[in-house]
Formats: C-alpha cells, structure tokens, sequence
C-alpha cells in the first residue's frame, strides 16, 4: 500500500474538496479543490505506471481514457488546465478553454419565500461550450472517482 498516496489525497485533495462542498460560493476554496483533484490524478497515475497497473504511459494519455469515462473528470480537467495556462488555444477540443470562466455568483431570493430553497447561496460556476455546471457538482463526482481509483491501489 502506498502510504504517501493516501496521505496526500486525505490530507490534500479530499480535504480541499471538502472544503469546496461545504463553502459552494468560495472561488479560491473551488480552484484549490480543481487543482488538487487534477493533480491527485497525476500522482496516482505515476504510481499505477510504476506498479505496471495502467497501458497509458503518460499521464495525459491516461487522464483522457479516465474523462473518457467520467464526463465531469473531462470537465474538471479541462478547468484545471485552463486555470494552469490562463488560455487554451491549441486546437485540441476542450469544455473551458478560459480561466475565467470560472467565477462565484452571488445567491438569489427566489418567490415562495416560505419554501426551505428560497433563499440561494453563493455559487461557484463554470461556464463551458455545452453547458454551465455547479463546481460543487463536478468537485463532488470527481472526488469519488478519485477514491474509487485510489482504492485500486495495492
């Protein structure tokens, strides 16, 4: 078992995603929690290559067979690069190709004000060439994907 692994999606990628969740308004809370996601993937496919567990040698070739089979992993990973490099604008197909299209949104009181949803946090959104997604949402399945992945560690 990879202790170092562990440690670092506990105490880094879980514990930023966590953070996202519970705060769903706080951009920084929100790109730490895109990063480290992203991140955490690199890592452990590092360790799944040295293992001889994964065909992709490189990291990217991997992370494409995984958002190939998670749509909000492509999202999240797109995000991520876009917020890297401030700009994609190679012609590979990307969802968010600018860093700003991430931004927080502030809450709205919505009519039935006696309803429990009425009243809106803040939101973190990211807008994308298909549609506009919650970073909640896409934080949320990432992170089980990621656990799930992680519990196929030896």
């Amino acid at each position: 078992m990879d202790e170092t692994l562990y440690e670092y999606f506990e105490d880094v990628a879980d514990t930023n995603a966590r953070a996202a969740l519970e705060s769903p308004g706080d951009l920084r809370l929100a790109i730490n929690a895109i990063m480290t996601l992203d991140g955490f993937l690199g890592t452990l496919h590092s360790t799944l290559n040295r293992l001889r567990r994964v065909s992709e040698r490189s990291d990217d070739q991997w992370k494409e067979s995984v958002a190939q089979t998670c749509h909000h992993y492509r999202f999240l990973r797109d995000t991520a690069y876009a917020l890297k490099h401030g700009t994609l604008d190679h012609r590979k197909p990307r969802l968010v190709r600018h860093s700003d299209q991430v931004v927080s949104m502030p809450g709205a009181f919505q009519a039935g004000a006696f309803q429990s949803n009425a009243l809106q946090t803040d939101t973190v959104w990211i807008a994308a060439d298909d549609t506009d997604y919650k970073a909640a949402d896409v934080i949320r399945t990432v992170r089980e994907l990621a656990r799930d992945l992680l519990s196929k560690v030896p």
